[in-house]
This record gives C-alpha cells, structure tokens and sequence, in this order.
C-alpha cells in the first residue's frame, strides 16, 4: 500500500501559513506589535463588509474569503489546524487527485466564509483555515461513504467518525466559545457535498477502506 504523499500545493499553504504566523509572532519583539491588528484588518473576514460593503481597500469584501484562511490566532492554533490539514489532506489523497482537492479546499473556505457571515452579522474578525479543512473532512465521508457503497461494505465506519468529528466540535465550542463552530459547519456541509458528487478515482488499488 503507497502512502500518499501531501499535493505540492498544500504542502506550500501550510508553509505560507506558518511563515505568516512566525512574523506576526515575531513582529512585537522588534516594535512591530500593531502588525498583527492590521493583519487581522486587511485579511480577516469581517461580516459587516458583505452586507454594508466598503473595507479598507478595493475587493476586501472578495479577497477576504482568500486571505481569512492564511491567518491564525496564535502558534497554538495555527499548529492545530495545520496538523489537521496534514493528517485530513493525506486522507483525502487517497480518494482524490491534487487539483479537486484544491478545488473542495476553496470552495469549502468560501462556503464556511458565507454561514459564518449569516449566522454571526456582529463585527469582529474571523480566521484560521479550519473551516476549509472541515471541508476536507466532509469530502473524505462523502468519497469513502460512495467507495464502500460500491463494494457493499458497512457504512458504520463512516457514521462513527461523523459522530466523533461532531462531538469534538460541540466540546470545543463549548470549551472555546470564540470558535467558529458556524464556518466548520459551512464547510463541512459543502466539503460533504463535493466527496458525494466527485466520481470516485480509477486507481481504487491506491485506497485502502476504512475500518
């Protein structure tokens, strides 16, 4: 059985985002603190932009639902998303080429962008890429639920790690109230979409069930 590898692509998202991180982090020892703020202002998702418009430049209202992803609100949550990337991404791979990978990865990112925008109007930032990679999560159920309906396996398996990936999300909501349980959901739902939608890959012998 190969391993698979992580795309190029996310490899290099993970090191973007931690090149991001490292400077903000960085940046107050050199008398820089307010570097963060204005990251947070220029690439954050801000839901009042959507509905009253304007921003700080021209297209903030589009960029955001790009660059919302790339920041983080620290080292301990920069290092929990990227880890999940990584363990999800790899996963994924199994089921899918590089680019619709990519392509559930954007799609999800706008897709958590949007509910968090309609469930949560009050200004205030949001960042971190988890919403995109809960989308990750839902196109793996999507694409193993349709590989083990083809061979007449359980669905178990399945409904077992929805159940455990819906349970940890309510804890940290519950634990951590300034998560934004609304964006995992965008885009977990849309992530789900795309797994039951994109026909499976030829070279099944690359995949190996889940138990």
């Amino acid at each position: 059985m190969i391993r698979p590898r992580l795309p190029f692509w996310m490899t290099s998202l993970i090191l973007l985002c931690c090149l991001i991180e490292a400077v903000l982090s960085l940046a107050p020892m050199f008398g820089y603190g307010v570097l963060r703020p204005m990251a947070n202002m220029t690439g954050g998702f801000w839901s009042p932009l959507l509905s009253r418009g304007g921003g700080l430049y021209p297209g903030q209202p589009l960029l955001m639902f790009l660059t919302y992803g790339l920041l983080h609100g620290g080292l301990m949550h920069l290092a929990m998303n990227m880890i999940s990337l990584a363990a999800v991404g790899r996963e994924l791979a199994r089921f899918m080429r590089p680019w619709p990978l990519f392509v559930v990865y954007l799609v999800s990112q706008i897709a958590a962008g949007l509910l968090f925008a309609l469930m949560s109007p009050a200004p205030g930032p949001m960042v971190g890429a988890s919403g995109a990679i809960f989308g990750l999560a839902g196109a793996l159920f999507g694409q193993a639920i349709k590989w083990r309906r083809v061979r007449g396996m359980s669905m178990w398996p399945i409904w077992r790690a929805v159940l455990i990936v819906g349970g940890l999300n309510i804890a940290l909501t519950l634990l951590v109230p300034q998560i934004a349980w609304q964006a995992h959901l965008g885009g977990i739902i849309a992530g789900f979409a795309l797994g039951l939608l994109w026909p499976l890959r030829r070279d099944r012998h690359r995949v190996e069930a889940l138990r």
